[in-house]
């Protein structure tokens, strides 16, 4: 059963071309919240970076936890970085949904027993998203 959705941030919350939002991803977390428990694990260096390209308070409105390599000390894909995110969400790596948009972050999360996504364009996202969500409930 999936209990919570891991989000990356830059490439799939974040378009990273324009770097501004992808706003049907975000209404799509806007819709989960409440209903799985929510992170974004980002290899940025610091939360000031992440801040800048939300609205204030935007970040911890949307999420119930916000991993940042640069404040924790590994990157993905270590497994330590995953292990540290579903802990503090207070879930087991096979009850996490972890969607990313670089293959190797996909793959390290899925050793860990994480279902996950690979991340190409919004419109397919939405639709493998609720696919996973509804085949784990």
């Amino acid at each position: 059963m999936i209990k919570a959705v891991v989000f990356d941030c830059f490439g799939v919350v974040l378009d990273i071309m324009r770097g501004t939002q992808n706003p049907l991803a975000v209404e799509l977390i806007k819709e989960l919240k409440g209903q799985y428990k929510l992170a974004m694990l980002t290899n940025a260096p610091s939360r000031y970076s992440l801040d800048q390209r939300f609205k204030p308070g935007e970040l911890d409105e949307l999420f119930d936890e916000v991993v940042i390599s640069g404040e924790v000390g590994w990157d993905k894909p270590a497994p330590e970085i995953y292990t540290m995110t579903v802990e503090k969400m207070g879930v087991l790596p096979e009850e996490c949904l972890f969607i990313d948009d670089v293959p190797a972050f996909t793959e390290a999360a899925a050793a860990m027993g994480m279902k996950t996504i690979t991340y190409i364009n919004v419109p397919e996202i939405i639709t493998s998203i609720k696919a996973v969500l509804e085949e784990g409930k």
